[in-house]
């Protein structure tokens, strides 16, 4: 048997990619297994091909930067559009600030004002009933220092309402 370039020498073994018989100087071991030089050069140019194809796939698909809990600095944020993945996905939106919401519990919390404007209306009726008392001006600050310092997620879950995209 002899090589299929090189007729006049004798093989020395088949190249895996092929299958033909090749001599000394046309065999190339990788990796314990031997080929020859054609077959080298067509696996390395099919290799070439598949990693520019893959480096153009990935320079055009658009890169999209989402964030991923971060605290938003405003209610309005929570109400924008979601992303393909997250359809569907019950959401809270609340439409009250949380800011307000503290500065109307801090300063008027004896009357209740912030439980009317969160929506617990008999709630604040009680605290209106009591008003007479000082507590309910007592509370109403804690409850200002507790909005104040809840993050905005909290916040929204306890005074928001549930919806579903």
């Amino acid at each position: 048997m002899n090589c299929y370039i090189h007729e006049q020498n004798s093989a020395v073994g088949t190249c895996v990619h092929c299958g033909k018989f090749i001599c000394q100087a046309c065999n190339t071991e990788i990796k314990g297994k031997n080929y020859c030089k054609k077959c080298i050069d067509e696996v390395f140019d099919e290799k070439s091909k598949k990693i520019e194809s893959l480096e153009n796939k990935t320079a055009a698909a658009p890169m999209v930067f989402m964030n991923a809990g971060g605290a938003s600095s405003s209610s309005s944020s929570s109400s924008s559009s979601s992303s393909a993945s997250d359809r569907g996905q019950p959401r809270y939106i609340c439409t009250k600030s949380k800011v307000a919401a503290a500065i109307l519990a801090i300063f008027f919390g004896g009357i209740g004002i912030h439980k009317f404007y969160l929506g617990s209306i008999g709630i604040g009726i009680i605290y209106i009933l009591f008003c007479w008392t000082g507590i309910p001006s007592i509370v109403g600050v804690i409850e200002g220092i507790i909005y104040l310092c809840m993050s905005d997620d909290s916040f929204n879950v306890k005074y928001g309402r549930l919806v579903s995209y």
